[in-house]
């Protein structure tokens, strides 16, 4: 399965400002951008669909940045994956052209089951195993000078 830049970049920025932002510090769009190689000027446009979606805030100034709104293990990558792109775990839509027979078919023993597994499964993993994955990543290839997660 093959998801968005958007989404993708989307996850690695929050991944980024989950590992980088220590004791309430917070972190600099061009600091996630040099370290994992996504343009600044993109992540400007995806950093305000997390916001909008409570996952992270920003600060203003010098000093300023963006950091978690909440608790690694209270972020999950449903929530993640849905401010980013409502649609990857919404129902399917057919085409009204095709015959009902055939569309409650498709519908009922491909895209629900599979709709209904992504939603479990992403309900299900947070922002805290991404980071733990990370850390353990990171523990047997210590030549990880970013993130770069390829989901």
């Amino acid at each position: 399965m093959r998801i968005s830049t958007k989404v993708e970049c989307g996850i690695i920025a929050l991944l980024d400002i989950a590992l980088n932002a220590n004791n309430e510090n917070t972190v600099k769009v061009n600091s996630i951008s040099r370290r994992n190689n996504i343009s600044a000027k993109y992540l400007e446009q995806i950093l305000p669909l997390l916001k909008q979606s409570d996952l992270i805030s920003s600060v203003k100034g010098s000093s300023g940045g963006y950091r978690l709104q909440r608790e690694l293990e209270d972020i999950t990558l449903f929530e993640i994956v849905n401010a980013l792109d409502r649609s990857i775990l919404a129902s399917s839509k057919f085409s009204k052209e095709l015959e009902q027979n055939a569309t409650d078919a498709i519908e009922m023993c491909l895209w629900r089951p599979m709709t209904s597994y992504l939603r479990k499964y992403t309900q299900s993993m947070t922002l805290k195993d991404l980071t733990d994955m990370y850390y353990e990543r990171k523990k047997y290839n210590d030549d990880i000078s970013f993130v770069s997660v390829r989901i």
